[in-house]
């Protein structure tokens, strides 16, 4: 939006009360994922991204827990029973402000990939002409013979009617654009809503009545044509698959724009809050969970799971699991078939094969041998494990939390460290190794017979 006045004179309603009997799930339509988020949370997160603050999400009230991912403050609304999306609308509207003021976008929580720019474009094209009541948000439906389409109107540019599939004919009257939302003057949508009458066929309330009803109150009705990609709902799991390749086909492209090298870019899968920054390279088949931040520098190898974690100019993988809450500094290294768990790993510090990290910290320059387990969880509750600076830590070790190593000190290989270590101290804590000359022999003729 243009200023903050405009802002604060935009609101959004989300319809998101359906089902989605046919993804065949026990998960509601619009909680299913794209890009590890929630397909109603995409919408919030673009409306969000334009400026909108006033959201409200309808859905059915078994849902009542529901938590958005991207915005604690929006407002739900609960639909017992959905009667078609007009009279969704009207219980979306009576948790918003009250006024004739401003503009609603009418957005659906099953048509998630719906793209700032499209927001941006209706919004301008309604500010154009004072005469405009609503911006309707369509795309190319000509392939499709099941759903509706847009009816022009006498103005250029103008719209008299979205009609049903059935009631279209191959008429240059009827444009092959289908609706993906609206955009509606308040004073307009406040006047006219209560004025839709139910579907004779349906007996439910539509929505898209509002732009007969407002052409033939004198207004105009405008569209805006988006892509067919950013605008494909969900109603199938192939078509929730489809859009995932989407989605990470546009993420792909973004940071390849950024300047992040994506060395075999279909093999690699975003979130939608990844952030990357450039000169980055990232090799094939690695997976980004939520809530990851790569630095400049930063290698990440291949076959890597990387969630909730800060990399910084480091080297990850291959076969690297980083899990929520990891740091890794720069010039650290994670190799292969580590896992690391809410721990800080400092500058230069080396895990480089078959270890577990989990709840601690790893100090500056120091060297975790390979088969190095944290032992962090005694069954009831997580305790720290804390490795100072220059800490060389032999392989096969188990460090028993809480346990803190200090600066300098060294562990031999095969220890189960129960106690702090000093700084600068020789720690080795296994059974006392026990030669026995030629028991071998005696044991294996003892099997033998």
């Amino acid at each position: 939006m243009s200023s903050k006045s405009d802002i604060q004179s935009v609101a959004a309603v989300i319809l998101a009360a359906g089902n989605g009997s046919r993804l065949k799930s026990s998960t509601p339509k619009v909680f299913h994922k794209v890009g590890g988020l929630p397909l109603v949370d995409h919408v919030v997160y673009t409306a969000s991204k334009v400026g909108i603050d006033d959201i409200v999400v309808v859905l059915n009230p078994k849902y009542s827990d529901f938590r958005s991912k991207v915005r604690s403050d929006i407002k739900v609304a609960f639909q017992e029973t959905p009667t078609g999306t007009g009279n969704t609308v009207k219980f979306g509207l009576e948790r918003l402000s009250k006024t004739d003021l401003g503009w609603v976008f009418v957005l659906y929580g099953d048509v998630p990939l719906v793209s700032e720019d499209s927001l941006q474009q209706m919004y301008s094209l309604a500010q154009q002409d004072r005469n405009t009541a609503v911006v309707v948000l369509a795309f190319d439906s000509s392939d499709a013979v099941n759903l509706g389409k847009l009816e022009r109107a006498e103005k250029l540019g103008t719209i008299k009617r979205i009609v049903e599939a059935k009631d279209t004919n191959d008429s240059e009257e009827f444009l092959s654009l289908c609706n993906a939302g609206l955009l509606i003057r308040r004073d307009v949508l406040n006047a006219l809503l209560c004025n839709i009458q139910p579907s004779q066929i349906t007996k439910e309330v539509y929505i898209t009545e509002i732009v007969r009803l407002a052409y033939e109150a004198g207004y105009d009705c405008r569209y805006y044509e988006g892509t067919r990609e950013e605008l494909s709902g969900v109603n199938t799991r192939a078509e929730l698959a489809n859009l995932e390749e989407y989605f990470q086909k546009k993420m792909r492209r973004k940071f390849l724009d950024k300047g992040v090298t994506l060395v075999a870019p279909e093999t690699v899968f975003f979130s939608y809050d990844t952030e990357i920054e450039n000169d980055v390279t990232v090799f094939p088949y690695v997976v980004f969970g939520e809530n990851v931040r790569i630095r400049t520098g930063a290698e990440i190898g291949p076959f890597c799971v990387v969630e909730g974690a800060d990399i910084h100019r480091s080297a990850i993988g291959p076969f690297s699991r980083l899990r929520p809450g990891s740091e890794i500094r720069k010039g650290a290294k994670i190799g292969n078939f580590v896992e690391v768990k809410n721990s800080f790993i400092d500058e230069q510090a080396k895990i480089n094969h078959l270890s577990y990290i989990g709840d601690s910290t790893v100090g500056r320059k120091s060297n975790i041998g390979a088969g190095t387990i944290t032992c962090n969880y005694d069954g009831f509750r997580k305790s720290h494990t804390e490795i100072g600076e220059e800490v060389f830590v032999g392989s096969n070790t188990a460090l028993v939390a809480p346990v803190t190593i200090r600066d300098g000190s060294i562990i031999g290989a095969g220890s189960v460290i129960t106690k702090d270590v000093d700084e600068n101290s020789l720690a080795v804590a296994r059974g006392r190794q026990i030669n026995m000359k030629d028991k071998a022999i005696a044991f294996r003729d003892k099997k033998r017979k």
